[in-house]
């Protein structure tokens, strides 16, 4: 019995040396998605992602850090993967894509709240100064309409910000993250906005690198660990812990 159970522990010992583990690049300013915690990330896609390797056995680390350094470094082949990215035309065929998105979402438009206006799209906005973070996506009709008039911000904070003061007329931001900084600012912000349009609905995935060591077996692993937590309800447990 005891020479049973030695030959078992050697083997779970060996089982865990052995075991895979790779890094990822996880967005650090998209709360409640993904954002940096005392150093660490955090966040629904960040549960989702660790969980879906975990499913095929694959250990993941997490590297923090701002998106468009966290796509950069996936599209060079440091990172396997950035998330979370929205496959447009101008992004897409820079990268590897899962078959489903890790959650969908609405890229919003928003202006101060005195604003009548409502039902807002990209065309409407053509002219318009509009805040939006550095290199993210908001959806093709926005993205490749160059008559919208943009201003660049690092954090969505910092636009929100210069929409209160008036230097910019509307705020593209997605519709969780700015709920959560509206929380978050809450004293500061108050109601001082109002949601005025919409300007896509996209899915959201994780950019798997073409250059990175074996990225295409790892995306196929991706979609069968993702493929198992949808179908175990383990999918739906992360979704009632943030949301």
């Amino acid at each position: 019995m005891r020479a049973l159970l030695l030959s078992f522990m050697l083997l779970a010992a060996s089982a865990a040396a052995t075991a895979e583990t790779i890094t990822v690049g996880a967005e650090d300013d998209w709360a409640p998605y993904s954002s940096v915690v005392e150093r660490q990330a955090q966040g629904f896609a960040v549960d989702v992602v660790r969980d879906a390797f975990a499913a095929v056995g694959i250990s993941v680390n997490f590297e923090v850090l701002p998106y468009a350094r966290c796509l950069a470094q996936a599209k060079a082949g440091h990172l396997v993967g950035c998330f979370d990215a929205v496959p447009n035309a101008m992004i897409a065929p820079s990268f590897l894509w899962h078959a489903q998105p890790l959650f969908t979402t609405r890229m919003n438009v928003y202006a101060l709240a005195g604003s009548t206006e409502h039902g807002l799209s990209a065309a409407s906005l053509e002219g318009k100064t509009v805040g939006v973070e550095r290199d993210y996506e908001y959806g093709d009709a926005f993205d490749l309409n160059s008559k919208i008039l943009r201003r660049i911000v690092d954090r969505n904070e910092s636009g929100f910000k210069m929409l209160m003061a008036g230097r910019i007329e509307y705020m593209a931001a997605e519709e969780r993250i700015a709920n959560a900084l509206f929380v978050k600012n809450g004293a500061a912000f108050g109601s001082k906005f109002k949601l005025v349009g919409t300007v896509a609905t996209p899915g959201l995935y994780m950019a798997f690198s073409k250059s990175a060591p074996d990225a295409a077996r790892l995306l196929a692993k991706f979609n069968e660990g993702y493929a198992a937590i949808r179908k175990s309800g383990r999918y739906q447990a992360i979704e009632r812990k943030w949301f």
